[in-house]
């Protein structure tokens, strides 16, 4: 009389367990990466805006444009559309530096992947030099 065998053995199942485990441990960390690489493509594209209008500005009116906030900055540059607020990750403010020059910074909100403490910051001046990216 032949047995026949259904299902699997422990062993098999502990080893499908064991792949599964290995690609899990090497797939979130390089996930979460990538999350927080697309996260912080805002504060790239919004600084860059944020530099052409001042730039802008400073063609059609002779000065460049403070602001303290996101707020601010989209009052004194109407062109300046960073997003739904509720959705920002990062807060935006200009500070000038003289009559010649200014800063843009981005800071990270709670909700972003540069939440701190103390919240990461990032900036561009007015000859696009990067600090923090």
């Amino acid at each position: 009389m032949t047995r026949r065998r259904r299902g699997f053995s422990l062993i098999e199942l502990m080893i499908v367990v064991t792949i599964i485990g290995i690609l899990s441990a090497i797939a979130i960390p390089t996930y979460m990466g990538v999350q927080k690489k697309a996260k912080r493509s805002e504060f790239k594209v919004n600084l860059e805006v944020l530099r052409l209008l001042e730039e802008k500005a400073f063609a059609e009116r002779g000065v460049y444009v403070a602001g303290a906030s996101t707020d601010a900055l989209i009052l004194a540059l109407t062109e300046f559309r960073p997003g739904d607020p509720a959705r920002m990750l990062y807060e935006y403010s200009v500070v000038l530096n003289g009559t010649t020059g200014f800063t843009a910074t981005a800071t990270g909100k709670a909700n972003s992947p540069d939440a701190g403490p103390p919240p990461l910051e990032f900036s561009l001046d007015q000859d696009n030099q990067r600090v923090g990216w």
